[in-house]
């Protein structure tokens, strides 16, 4: 298969009306505005992140987003297991959440696998693992997080996870420890 051009004037229109946080309403109109976006808009992604273009990849993923398009899990899957630095890995594994990628559970937890010794301290990119898959919210997806409710992981994470699964006082975290 495949897919306009990342680098086409109907990307380049598409991306200049993206300006920040979008909206469902807002991409519905930017998408009514140039329909061939909904079509190319995973293509875009794909060969912007081929290309090394973070920033373009930021853009159309936040688009796509609230639109669901069809692929968009796949490809930020893609992204997140390639190996690749310089994107924004935070936003991509938020936006898996958001659209309930179920396909994505293995993928987010090889995320916080792989990132949690550069996370440290504060452990940000393991946390927005964490809720994303409290989002994905499959019975796959709240075993991840049990399994990071445990050692080795570190106390941050187990109680993050312990937190989203509700389950704190059960393994006995004091949240004021926690905290501090």
């Amino acid at each position: 298969m495949t897919f306009p051009n990342s680098e086409s004037p109907q990307a380049g229109a598409v991306e200049s009306l993206v300006n920040g946080f979008i909206t469902k309403r807002d991409a519905e109109s930017i998408v009514a505005e140039h329909p061939e976006a909904a079509d190319a808009i995973v293509g875009w992604i794909r060969e912007a992140a081929h290309a090394g273009n973070w920033s373009r990849v930021d853009t159309f993923a936040n688009l796509a987003a609230p639109l669901r398009v069809p692929g968009l899990g796949e490809v930020l899957q893609e992204i997140l297991d390639s190996g690749a630095s310089g994107f924004n890995k935070e936003d991509l594994v938020e936006i898996l959440g958001e659209i309930q990628a179920t396909e994505s559970v293995a993928c987010l937890f090889r995320v916080a696998e792989r990132s949690v010794r550069e996370d440290a301290p504060a452990y940000w990119l393991c946390q927005k693992v964490i809720f994303s898959l409290g989002w994905i919210g499959t019975p796959e997806a709240l075993e991840r997080i049990r399994r990071m409710t445990v050692t080795p992981w570190p106390d941050v994470v187990r109680w993050n996870a312990a937190v989203e699964l509700e389950i704190e006082e059960e393994l006995g975290f004091d949240e004021d420890q926690m905290l501090t």
